[in-house]
């Protein structure tokens, strides 16, 4: 019997997932282990950062060039507007290179951050990229038992440790469905953690839509991207991540928001719609991205195209260590607390 290409196509995906579903182990959907720390219903209180340290180009080069005492004088900026979580990005790109090596610096990375009275959530691979300047990540073609001991030795360091209040597996993985070679991976992945016995949830960094519900089956936490540029793009994306939440019966946080902008006072604009709108809903946020750097994004003369009028430069800090103008109501006490401040 003749097939068309979609029918085709379809029975091709179909066959992949079966093939993919037959190699995960059941922990990696959730049946089998649940997080005991750090488990919560709802994350209206969550309010941090993600941080690539201004040194860096890209996610490589920053722990290359990694500094603990600078590192500790960025984050230590977060506290100034009352953050209790940093997004920490590593890469088995970086790790590769001196796994020892890199391990200590990360290690030393979560103690600065909690030096300061924050908790940490590691983003352990990248997948967004840029055209003009990427942060570089790992690629899926080859042998993926590397990147299963990159994860063993992060995870087993940290898995019982209160420092750590949820797992990021990777940022962004572009998948829609589940019959990709990128859904097989990340579901060995996150067997690989949850067989390393984490205690800390699990989350993926996904974005919105059907992104989210792809990987859904993978986490204990969703998670979206919220990056509408007015009050009602956000609503509507709020309203969606909430059914979604509903449907899968998970809770949900948003660990990268805030639409970029050149001017100051445009950007504070946001900052403080999007703050309010995401932790009235219990989702919290976590904004792109600490300081002015080196990094696309982090310097003016280098804005993604993920801001308003299309022009993203996201930083909240500028390099002289400054809070850009507008945003000086973030100093203020924030009405929520995350639960370990809380008496």
């Amino acid at each position: 019997m003749n097939l068309s290409r979609r029918q085709t196509l379809k029975t091709l995906g179909s066959a992949l997932l079966g093939a993919a579903a037959s190699h995960i182990a059941p922990s990696a959907l959730g049946a089998e282990t649940k997080p005991t720390l750090h488990v919560y219903p709802n994350y209206g209180w969550l309010r941090g950062f993600g941080i690539v340290p201004s040194w860096g180009a890209n996610v490589v080069e920053a722990w290359q060039l990694y500094d603990g005492a600078r590192f500790r004088e960025e984050v230590a900026l977060a506290k100034q507007v009352h953050a209790n979580c940093i997004r920490l990005w590593i890469e088995y790109a970086a790790w590769k290179l001196d796994p020892d090596k890199m391990t200590e610096r990360f290690l030393d990375a979560v103690a600065g951050i909690a030096e300061k009275g924050m908790k940490v959530m590691p983003c352990l691979f990248n997948h967004w990229h840029d055209r003009k300047l990427d942060y570089l990540g790992t690629p899926l073609a080859g042998d993926w038992t590397p990147h299963f001991e990159y994860v063993k030795t992060i995870a087993k360091a940290l898995a019982k440790d209160d420092r750590v209040l949820i797992w990021d597996l990777c940022n962004e993985p572009g998948s829609r469905d589940r019959s990709t070679l990128e859904f097989q991976w990340l579901s060995q992945i996150a067997a690989t953690a949850r067989e390393c016995g984490v205690q800390q949830p699990i989350t993926i960094g996904t974005m919105s839509g059907v992104n989210i519900t792809t990987f859904a089956p993978l986490v204990d936490v969703l998670n979206g991207h919220p990056y509408g540029h007015h009050r009602n793009n956000l609503e509507a994306l709020i309203t969606s991540f909430t059914a979604m939440s509903k449907d899968e019966g998970k809770p949900f946080l948003v660990n990268e928001t805030f639409p970029g902008a050149m001017d100051d006072l445009v950007r504070a604009e946001v900052v403080r719609f999007y703050s309010e709108m995401l932790s009235a809903a219990g989702f919290g946020w976590m904004g792109w991205v600490i300081r002015e750097g080196k990094a696309i994004a982090t310097r003016r003369d280098l804005p993604d195209g993920n801001g308003i009028n299309g022009v993203g430069y996201h930083p909240f800090f500028t390099k002289e260590g400054k809070l850009r103008d507008g945003l000086e109501f973030l100093t203020e006490p924030p009405k929520l607390r995350p639960p370990w401040e809380k008496s």
